[in-house]
């Protein structure tokens, strides 16, 4: 078996439990290889040490479909991680002994990249944007002035679409979020539109380019929008009941 080891870049403590991790995978005949020096996609396993934005980035440079990842928190941000420290070697060898759970979540796919929790559309500097909003060819938001929207997973309803206003969702559950950012009209809502929809968006002012960010991580320019939830899943490995709002009342105490 091989397994990618990706760790928090500058983090002692991220160091210091991939150490431990490697030490222990090779002990059971593991090849282990670093990130970014080794694909994910070519590996049997990822062991993924840090923060949320440590998954993110990962996931950002894993084209595929992921092979399983274990998350091992060292980070303080670290909502979509699981394993403590002091969890590493049962963690890891329950998981070469089959003793784990899957959990799957598909990204929403914007060209050649995939976003596994939102796809940010804002305006350039500081310029209002205007924009129409399609679901499917027929328009939810039409005129929508403001510095733009985020469309988001479920799992990404924790993340940046939380902070602009939108709705917490079970990440559970397959939908597509549409959450305005700053918008100048008062009666403008977040929708939660099917995980089945497409959605394209129209850029109404300036006719210009407006900034695309994708999980805060990848940064491009667009003039023509489209996405739906048909990217590549993310697969991450897990040892014990995923406790969600336990672990939002967790993460509002950060």
């Amino acid at each position: 078996m091989k397994a990618v080891i990706a760790r928090k870049p500058g983090s002692e403590l991220a160091d210091r439990i991939a150490k431990e991790a490697i030490e222990i995978l090779r002990r059971h005949g593991v090849e282990t290889c670093d990130f970014p020096n080794c694909n994910p996609c070519e590996s049997d396993f990822v062991v993924v040490i840090g923060g949320d934005g440590t998954l993110l980035y990962v996931a950002s440079k894993t084209p595929c479909d992921t092979p399983p990842i274990i998350t091992i928190r060292a980070g303080r941000r670290a909502f979509l991680l699981e394993l403590e420290e002091s969890e590493v070697e049962d963690g890891l060898k329950s998981f070469l002994e089959g003793r784990y759970s899957i959990e799957k979540h598909k990204r929403l796919r914007f060209g050649e990249f995939n976003a596994m929790n939102e796809i940010a559309v804002l305006s350039k500097g500081r310029r209002v944007t205007k924009l129409s909003v399609y679901s499917d060819g027929s328009k939810i938001y039409e005129g929508l002035e403001g510095d733009g929207l985020i469309i988001s997973t479920t799992l990404g309803s924790t993340a940046y679409a939380l902070s602009a206003g939108g709705p917490l969702i079970d990440p559970r559950l397959d939908a597509i979020l549409i959450v305005p950012v700053n918008p100048i009209q008062l009666n403008v809502r977040p929708v939660v539109l099917p995980s089945t929809a497409e959605v394209t968006i129209n850029i109404e002012y300036n006719l210009e380019e407006v900034d695309v960010l994708i999980d805060g991580i990848i940064s491009t320019k667009a003039k023509n929008i489209s996405s739906s939830l048909d990217g590549p899943y993310v697969t991450l490995a897990r040892f014990k009941p995923r406790k969600f709002y336990e672990r939002l009342i967790e993460l509002r105490s950060l």
